[in-house]
């Protein structure tokens, strides 16, 4: 089992107010929503993963059955141009320029999930039943989403990698007047972090946005990115390392204690028993091989229950032919990710339990009561946290990842 520390539902409960008074609170432009307005809310819902920026979709009535019209969109007339009071209802979710923060938690205790934009307001007007209309956002770094681009970094750490994008410009950009930087803000990096992260052999972006690789990046080391302003000043900088508030919190959920349901999934599919990568020695004008099994001493952390299953299974060797790499450590340190890679896709979990705010993609949970084979460290790559009628619920998705194994950093996938 692993030495990490959990936190179990048991001590979460306990500083969460026994789980009472579920709530949210959406704030517009700093303004929080009117009390009328939350009494509309019908649905809130929250969604993040690794590879993708955040989102949120609040649900409204979008009925005012003392004016017999329709509330946020669908009865704009002269009326309510002229009517203050209507034309700030109607244009309250109006995508693109309003900033949006919203929160999640209990009682007084809640927690910041993430600052966006609206995006898209999508009614449903109903023959029976209610009319409805469902606001979603984005996170605001939403807005540096105007081209994917491919690259490749080599023996970099992570914040090294996010620093090197400060100052890339697109010449397409330029030559249309606009900002040309590809990220248009400063990057800044904890220093300190830093220091303390890997160097990664080889990473790939591939047809991705900027902004989609680094989250992707900042999640799989548990960090944040986000638009920050410095002390004093109206001048915003894109922030990538760990959070100073607050780290993800990493669960410890028991079957039949606090987790709703929980379907794993054990497949054998796509499993590799030894990879080998090929590379080229520019200082030595030599061919470069080198591999890694399952019996890997750097690998040793692989559940070997799991490693059992994989080997009666037969599983097919996976060799990797073009992988740009230039020495044998560099090639050893590619085969061992490569394989760690097919093995995380090995067990993977989809679970609910009661909502935590703390939950999110890039913490990890630790699962029991589900057998040898099954129970162990999860790495989360999805959350979906609602608040409705029913309650407050955070629905998972997460992989199979036993810790510290000493691995790369992969490519995009």
């Amino acid at each position: 089992m692993s030495a990490r520390e959990f936190v179990t539902l048991r001590s979460e409960s306990a500083n969460r107010g026994a789980f009472y008074v579920p709530r949210f609170e959406l704030t517009i432009d700093g303004v929080p929503l009117d009390l009328s307005i939350l009494r509309d809310a019908v649905e809130l819902t929250y969604h993040d993963k690794t590879d993708e920026i955040d989102g949120f979709e609040l649900v409204v009535s979008n009925w005012d059955s003392d004016r017999l019209r329709f509330k946020y969109i669908g009865s704009e007339d002269d009326e309510s141009a002229a009517d203050p009071t209507l034309n700030e209802l109607e244009t309250l979710f109006e995508p693109c320029s309003k900033k949006v923060v919203v929160k999640l938690g209990y009682a007084d205790e809640l927690e910041e999930m993430m600052t966006g934009t609206f995006t898209t307001m999508e009614p449903t007007f109903a023959a029976a039943g209610p009319h409805t209309l469902a606001v979603r956002g984005l996170n605001q770094l939403h807005r540096m989403r105007r081209a994917k681009y491919d690259g490749q970094f080599h023996d970099k750490t992570d914040s090294e990698i996010a620093k090197s994008f400060e100052g890339l410009v697109d010449p397409k950009w330029k030559s249309s007047g606009m900002d040309a930087r590809r990220i248009p803000m400063p990057i800044e990096i904890d220093k300190t972090a830093k220091g303390d992260e890997p160097r990664i052999p080889f990473v790939t972006q591939k047809s991705e946005y900027d902004i989609d690789f680094l989250w992707r990046r900042a999640r799989i080391r548990g960090y944040i990115v986000e638009i920050r302003k410095y002390e004093g000043t109206d001048k915003e900088f894109l922030y990538f390392g760990p959070s100073e508030t607050k780290s993800p919190t990493p669960y410890q959920l028991t079957w039949g204690m606090g987790l709703t349901d929980l379907k794993v999934t054990l497949t054998t599919a796509n499993q590799v028993k030894k990879v080998t990568v090929h590379g080229w020695d520019r200082a030595n004008q030599k061919p470069i091989e080198a591999s890694a099994d399952w019996f890997d001493p750097k690998l040793k952390h692989l559940n070997p229950k799991l490693g059992e299953i994989v080997q009666k299974c037969d599983p097919r060797e996976e060799r990797v032919i073009n992988r740009p790499v230039f020495t044998k450590d560099e090639a050893k340190k590619a085969a061992r990710d490569i394989l760690l890679g097919s093995a995380q896709e090995l067990v993977k979990a989809q679970g609910t339990v009661i909502g935590l705010p703390s939950l999110r993609a890039g913490s990890r949970v630790l699962l029991d009561g589900i057998g040898n084979r099954l129970s162990g460290e999860y790495f989360v790559t999805e959350t979906t946290h609602t608040l409705n009628g029913s309650g407050y619920t955070t629905k998972f998705t997460a992989r199979r990842e036993d810790p510290d194994v000493e691995v790369g950093g992969g490519g995009a996938k």
